[in-house]
């Protein structure tokens, strides 16, 4: 037997379609009886569905289910409708406050629970809280989804029904993935802008299905220093009149550099190179590879591959960028057609995930 209460969770990025906020079924595995755990894999950003809780024995149904058999079947519920969700144990938290008493004991210790032990289901994987998709589906979770092992009294779900809480899951709301660092969600949060840049675009990073990539190369635009809260207007139209705006150039070049990457046999280099393309709003950059873990060894062979080599300057040992022409070999009589300049440091990145 189980109850509902209120907690702090959310969802993946979700493989669903939506027709007048009603998900249809997705490719979404669905198996009765078998548990999907949360891991730090899924988010980060996430629709907190439930928290259930065992009641106390007193008030318990005889065959009612246990809080986690009511998780895995609200979990499978939702897989049905092509919503990918999940299952989190929150353990118990214990606090601690100051008792100043009158008496002669002074300064006492108290302990309370801060946090009952309880099962969260987590529903969907989301790469920014503001997903379009993401609202739709905690919308339709919210007001409309009814979950049918609930309408059994047998099974035991205790719920009280308040003014601001009308059912059982009006009280979803988006978090995060309880499992990952709050530097690792703030990496991998994807904002509007940014995603509409690459989510349609050939060769783009949110395309790579790996966990790293090495960056390799990063174009950036012109920049103006702002001085205290309030720009200049007559120097941003001194600065746009005197260099424009080159993100687009930069985008272009990173684009470039990614497709002779790709292709770079063709201008004869020994083989192509799985390359990425992202762009954000000061800069775009290259990246190199798709790897499991960092321990990866083609990421040392990358990095040494790409990455500056140190030269002689006038008595002077100095890193010194390593360049990418097409083609490959030129001279006087021959000069580059193209050529880019990759970062003297190459850096291993996490991919910002879409799944």
């Amino acid at each position: 037997m189980f109850s509902f209460r209120s907690s702090y969770i959310a969802a993946l990025p979700l493989l669903i379609l939506l027709a007048s906020h009603v998900p249809a079924v997705a490719k979404i595995e669905a198996v009765q009886g078998k548990r999907y755990d949360l891991t730090t894999k899924h988010g980060p950003w996430m629709i907190m569905v439930a928290a259930l809780r065992d009641v106390p024995a007193e008030r318990r149904i005889d065959g009612g289910l246990s809080a986690w058999e009511a998780a895995d079947k609200l979990v499978y519920e939702l897989r049905l409708k092509g919503i990918p969700a999940y299952t989190f144990l929150q353990s118990m938290e214990v606090g601690q406050l100051d008792d100043y008493s009158s008496d002669a004991s002074g300064q006492n210790k108290r302990k309370f629970i801060s946090r009952h032990e309880a099962i969260a289901v987590l529903a969907g994987n989301f790469n920014s809280p503001d997903d379009k998709t993401a609202k739709v589906i905690l919308t339709y979770v919210k007001k409309e989804f009814q979950p049918s092992f609930l309408k059994e009294k047998s099974n035991g779900g205790i719920f009280a029904v308040t003014p601001g809480r009308p059912s059982p899951l009006s009280r979803s709301h988006m978090t995060v993935n309880p499992l990952r660092s709050a530097s690792d969600v703030k990496q991998n949060t994807i904002n509007p802008l940014t995603r509409k840049l690459n989510s349609n675009m050939v060769h783009s990073l949110l395309k790579n299905e790996g966990e790293y990539t090495l960056r390799i190369a990063t174009f950036r635009g012109s920049a103006i220093t702002q001085v205290g809260h309030h720009p200049s207007e007559k120097a941003e139209r001194q600065f746009n009149k005197a260099f424009g705006t080159n993100l687009d150039a930069s985008g272009t070049k990173a684009w470039e550099l990614t497709e002779a990457l790709r292709s770079a046999t063709k201008s004869g280099y020994d083989q192509n190179f799985e390359a990425y393309v992202f762009h954000d709003r000061y800069e775009s950059y290259v990246t190199i590879g798709s790897f499991d873990s960092p321990n990866d060894p083609r990421i040392a062979q990358y990095g040494k591959r790409f990455g500056g080599k140190y030269k002689e300057h006038q008595g002077r040992e100095v890193l010194t960028a390593e360049l990418f022409t097409l083609p490959r070999r030129v001279s006087p009589a021959r000069p580059a057609e193209k050529l880019w300049m990759f970062d003297t440091v190459p850096r291993l990145i996490k991919v910002p995930q879409l799944r």
